[in-house]
Parts: C-alpha cells; sequence; structure tokens
C-alpha cells in the first residue's frame, strides 16, 4: 500500500471518528438540556448543558467552514485534537455507563444488616412539597427496609434547592413519617447541596449522635450508588448499599451524562 493511499484512508479513519463521535457528544448534551427544561436545576449545570452542545457541536456542523478559512495544517491539527478528544469521551462514557449499570452487585439484601443499622436517603428533586418520582422510589425502599429492621434509623440527607420551596430532608422526613416510620428514629440532615457534603454531614451526624457507624447503608437509586461507594471509599468510611429503582428508564440516557460529568468533577477536584 502506498504512502498516499494509507494517508487517505487515515483521513476517512478519522472524518468518520470527528463527525460520529462529535454527533454522539451534541445528543448527549441535548438531552441533557431538554431534561433540564422538564426537571429544572441549578444554572451551573444548564451552563454545562449548552457548553457541551456548543464543544461538541460547533466543530461538526461548521466543519466545511473551519476548513475553508484556516490554514491547512492548522485545521489538521484541530481536527486530530477534536476527533480524539470525542473519541475518547465516547468510549469513557461507555465504559462508566457499564460500571454504572452493572450496580446491582451493590445491594444488600435486610437478613445481612445489623439489627441497629443507620441508613443514609439522599435527597433528590421536589414536586412543589411533595418528593419528585426520583426521591420516591428512595423513600419507598427505605421504609420497606425500616420495617423489616424496627431497631434501625435513617438520615434524610438534602438541602433546599433554588427552585424548592422546602429543603429536601424536611420532605423526606414527613412523607416517611405519612408511611408509618416514627420521627424518633428519622434525623434531619438538610444542608448538603451535593452528594460528598450528603455523607460528610451525615456522617458527623453519626458520630454526634453516637449512632451505629460500623453499618452505614446508603440508599439511593442504582445510577447514583457507584458515585457514592466511590466517595466512600476516598473518604475511607466502610458502608453497604440499598438500590432503589431507576427513575424511566426514556430519561436514563440523560442521567448518565450527568453522573459522566459527576465523575469528571470528582476525579478533578476529590471530595473536598
Amino acid at each position: 500500500m502506498t504512502k498516499e493511499k494509507t494517508k487517505e484512508i487515515y483521513n476517512k479513519i478519522l472524518k468518520f471518528i470527528y463527525v460520529f463521535c462529535g454527533l454522539f457528544g451534541f445528543v448527549a448534551y441535548v438531552s441533557y438540556l431538554i431534561k433540564l427544561i422538564f426537571w429544572p436545576s441549578n444554572k451551573l449545570e444548564l451552563i454545562a448543558a449548552f457548553l457541551g452542545i456548543a464543544v461538541a457541536g460547533i466543530p461538526v456542523f461548521f466543519r466545511r467552514f473551519f476548513e475553508k478559512k484556516l490554514p491547512k495544517k492548522l485545521f489538521k491539527v484541530l481536527e486530530s485534537i477534536f476527533a480524539y478528544g470525542m473519541l475518547f469521551y465516547f468510549i469513557t462514557f461507555l465504559c462508566l455507563s457499564s460500571f454504572i449499570l452493572g450496580a446491582g452487585a451493590l445491594q444488600s439484601d435486610a437478613d445481612e444488616l445489623s439489627e441497629d443499622c443507620v441508613f443514609i436517603v439522599y435527597g433528590a428533586g421536589l414536586k412543589g412539597d411533595q418528593p419528585g418520582v426520583t426521591l420516591r422510589k428512595r423513600l419507598d425502599k427505605t421504609v420497606e427496609y425500616m420495617e423489616e429492621l424496627p431497631d434501625s434509623v435513617c438520615i434524610v440527607s438534602g438541602g433546599q434547592g433554588p427552585d424548592e420551596v422546602l429543603p429536601e430532608a424536611e420532605v423526606m422526613k414527613n412523607y416517611l413519617v405519612e408511611k408509618g416510620i416514627a420521627k424518633e428514629r428519622i434525623f434531619l440532615e438538610d444542608k448538603s447541596r451535593n452528594t460528598i457534603q450528603n455523607i460528610k454531614n451525615s456522617y458527623k451526624i453519626i458520630e454526634d449522635e453516637g449512632l451505629n457507624g460500623d453499618c452505614i447503608v446508603s440508599i439511593s437509586n442504582a445510577f447514583h450508588i457507584p458515585r457514592i461507594e466511590l466517595i466512600f471509599s476516598r473518604l475511607g468510611i466502610e458502608s453497604e448499599f440499598v438500590l432503589a429503582p431507576d427513575p424511566n428508564p426514556y430519561s436514563m440516557f440523560s442521567v448518565l451524562v450527568r453522573e459522566y460529568m459527576s465523575y469528571a468533577k470528582l476525579l478533578i477536584f476529590g471530595t473536598e
């Protein structure tokens, strides 16, 4: 095979990677933006969605414009950087998604837990003064386990978002009480704004209240649990895990996009 032929094949492969992976990134962040429209979150996540769309979409949809306007050598360098950058995103996204979707192996059954274990229930979006679908699934699973372990207690953890009428923890406690869980078994942690704070603030309550720190059990959706496990590991704290059902499967792709950003943030900034 001649040098020119090899170069031609390489350029075709590079162009395919450029377009395919770029479009994948564009679709990923458009789906995330759509999720934010229906389930609003903070402004940083909205900015992240727009940036993702711009970074992935502009080079793909305006590729010909850049090719004509930029010097040939510079365009080739930038084309390669974008193509391999988006390929890295695509591959790592698939690997992380496989890791997250395999979270079922982390599940602990009630008969494997201590009678006086401490459940940490992680906050999620509200619908007015009621739990949203995702949060309700976590709370229903908490009720199920606490009924099986009558000496257990739980910490409901979640602060008040900018678009929420009450702290998530307060709504969570009200829901559990309505479901028959005694108030005395529920501890409130209503200052947290993210998962790392959920864990740190809840662990402080465990220490301050003299609760059983040898049996801490996190309850959240399956997509969230692997990240919780990673944070606990980074903090050097032992924890068991209980998986609540995931939300609507149609929103799972956008959930994985958000989780990818959360893992990247954890990798860069750690647990501080």
